[in-house]
């Protein structure tokens, strides 16, 4: 019987099974007639930005950011995330699995995708000197090219959740992911594809952004489709966790230079791209509307269950008074960094049998009202994957680390300027103080997207739980307020990287002895 395929994003999250990596939906339509038409190929591209709406939110940032340190579990925290949050996890934990499963299914719609179009411009009848089909024939070539920025989106997202920080020197003797490049659905378990190094996946990635170069839309602000910007955002990206930075620097300073993108300078202007999706900042930002939004993210910061409008909440996480910190050690000073304001919030919360305090909850993800129906908050808000924000960090991280000190500090004070009143320069005598700097302004920065856990493992520091803003209000004991844990080299916490889902491990024979140590 031939194998017929339904084209329904909707039912993306149900691509993958463990037992075949390139499962995909089924349709009326026979897989060898679909894709013959150029209206078939534009039905089919909506599988391209899908995957964005669960890419960039939810899960996949807060579990990162829980367990890097700077949240307190709230004393009576119901265990939300728990295993995650106390480094416990293990491989049959659905939290664990979800990433696994949902991004090979990214990765299987977009090998689909980039065979259906690949067909296409090889069997058409489009005139190339004809302008109507010449436009239709490049339009099927940058949707090829975001294609393939989709897949190495989802591999990105794979490969620093559950491999090792990369290092040049061990790269290569170091596992890597399964590697799957074309749309070759089986149930023959020997073809499935084992584990590659870490330089070899590192290296599709970037094949993959090679590829993704070739598309012709230029970089705007708050772009929803994939831009060249965007691209070389990602190319940045990837090459400063390679410690290639000589490349990260130089791609992260174009687009810096490029004046396209400008900071958020003021506290209207900090409020409005975290709760209004408004930014000229944001290089590409998901697509988010009241019928379509996107994947909720840090609902745990606030969970407000009682009025629903966040005048009740009751978070099961806390930002610690570590982070806090971070941003002055007075409340002068906090107050005078814009992004404190935004992203933090003074609320009463009660710990049953306790008391109740008030105390600062993280409210940079309390959502955009524009994309929720009446006052009932929903955590929603548009994606924001690549701001020129991570460009300046980028680029200062990288020259620091090469001593290239007198840039590194412009560029950081540059964007300590934007975000912080009155602001006076700092100084750096020694490429040693600019990265701690650096290090720093990440964490304040970019605090609950997703970058903690890739920052630690890069720079090789140890975890430590932060301190808390009340240890009445939090959860004691081991591996909750006394965490302290490795991420790099050879006493790296198993933990640091997530497990192989056990269901994987046992129906695929090539990876079974590849699961990651210490589970």
């Amino acid at each position: 019987m031939k194998k017929i395929f339904y084209i329904a994003l909707s039912a993306l999250a149900a691509l993958f099974v463990s037992c075949d990596m390139e499962k995909f939906p089924h349709t009326g339509i026979e897989e060898s007639q679909y894709g013959s038409t150029y209206e078939d190929v534009v039905n089919l591209s909506v599988s391209i930005y899908t995957p964005t709406k669960s890419l960039f939110g939810g899960g996949r940032l807060d579990l990162e950011e829980i367990r890097g340190g700077m949240f307190n579990a709230k004393a009576d925290f119901g265990n939300y995330y728990g295993l995650f949050y106390a480094w416990i996890m293990e491989t049959n934990d659905q939290d664990a699995e979800g990433p696994w499963f949902s991004d090979y299914a990214i990765i299987a719609s977009q090998n689909y995708m980039i065979g259906v179009c690949e067909k296409f411009l090889e069997n058409n009848d489009l005139d190339e000197d004809d302008e109507e089909d010449a436009a239709k024939l490049a339009k099927v070539r940058n949707y090829v090219a975001e294609a393939h920025m989709t897949r190495a989106m989802a591999y990105w997202d794979l490969v620093t959740k559950y491999c090792a920080a990369y290092d040049p020197a061990t790269a290569s003797s170091t596992y890597g992911l399964p590697i799957q490049l074309e749309y070759a659905p089986t149930s023959d378990a020997s073809k499935y594809p084992g584990r590659s190094s870490l330089e070899e996946t590192y290296a599709q990635i970037l094949v993959d952004l090679e590829a993704a170069a070739n598309m012709t839309t230029e970089g705007v602000k708050n772009s929803k489709y994939w831009t060249i910007d965007a691209v070389n955002a990602m190319r940045a990206r990837v090459y400063l966790n390679m410690k290639n930075y000589e490349e990260a620097a130089t791609i992260a300073q174009g687009l810096i230079n490029s004046g396209t993108y400008t900071l958020a300078n003021s506290q209207s202007a900090m409020d409005n791209m975290w709760y209004h999706d408004a930014s000229d900042e944001n290089i590409f930002m998901t697509a988010a509307s009241l019928q379509d939004p996107c994947t909720s993210t840090g609902s745990y910061y606030i969970y407000d269950n009682v009025n629903r409008d966040g005048s009740t909440p009751n978070p099961q996480y806390l930002p610690s008074q570590t982070l806090l910190d971070l941003y002055g050690a007075t409340a002068d000073e906090k107050a005078k960094d814009y992004r404190f304001n935004t992203y933090f919030q003074p609320r009463e919360i009660t710990v049953e049998g306790v008391a109740t305090k008030e105390m600062y909850l993280m409210w940079k993800y309390v959502g955009n009202p524009d994309l929720r129906s009446g006052a009932q908050l929903n955590y929603v808000s548009a994606g924001k994957p690549f701001r020129i924000a991570e460009q300046y960090l980028i680029a200062a991280e990288a020259c620091a680390q090469s001593g290239n000190i007198s840039i590194g500090a412009k560029l950081l004070n540059d964007l300590r300027r934007a975000r912080i009143a009155d602001y006076t320069d700092g100084s750096y005598l020694d490429a040693a103080s600019l990265l701690a700097a650096v290090q720093d302004e990440w964490s304040r920065e970019c605090v609950g997207e997703g970058f903690r856990m890739i920052n630690m493992k890069r720079w090789g520091k140890t975890i430590i739980r932060g301190e808390s803003q009340d240890p009445t209000m939090t959860r004691p004991g081991t591996n909750y307020d006394d965490l302290v844990k490795e991420v790099s080299g050879p006493e790296a916490d198993p933990r640091s990287l997530w497990p192989i889902p056990k269901s994987e491990i046992d129906s695929n024979p090539q990876i079974r002895d590849q699961q990651n140590p210490g589970y």
